[in-house]
């Protein structure tokens, strides 16, 4: 059976963040840059990569058996890592949100939802772990097609 040897050696740094976010391939580089350089976290945070990212952990537009696990993921990473920051990211026209409902293909409808998603998830996460900051942002592109990330209030 063949064996890669990598550059990558094991991270030793502990991690005090767990970030959540979409798999849409469109954005993965983004998304790492956003974390790593942007917000300076280096290569040490936890990753959540759902469909649909933070959605998961509402009610509001993910089935039960989906938010039960995401929330019990959060609760494993949350508890086992003893961390202190979440990081919730959505972005600019996501297919799992418009498989959910034809007037979410919309791109103010989206937005508007998934800013009240991204809230209700923070809410969510509060409840569970007051001591918990937690972080909304929203991903787009520009004419350009320039990736942007916008913080959204709590």
């Amino acid at each position: 059976m063949p064996q890669f040897q990598l550059r990558s050696k094991l991270n030793r740094q502990p991690a005090d963040t767990l970030a959540i976010h979409c798999g849409d391939f469109r954005f993965q580089q983004a998304f790492h840059e956003f974390l790593t350089a942007t917000l300076q976290l280096g290569e040490s945070y936890d990753l959540m990569v759902l469909p649909g990212g933070p959605l998961s952990l509402t009610h509001q537009l993910s089935h039960g058996e989906d938010t039960r696990a995401a929330r019990k993921w959060v609760r494993f990473f949350v508890e086992m890592h003893a961390l202190k920051r979440v990081v919730l990211i959505q972005h600019q026209d996501c297919g799992w949100y418009q498989t959910m409902s034809a007037k979410l293909r919309d791109p103010a409808t989206l937005r508007q939802t998934q800013e009240q998603d991204l809230k209700r998830a923070a809410e969510v996460l509060q409840e569970s772990f007051p001591d918990l900051r937690v972080d909304l942002y929203i991903c787009g592109w520009d004419a350009n097609d320039a990736i942007t990330i916008e913080s959204i209030s709590a």
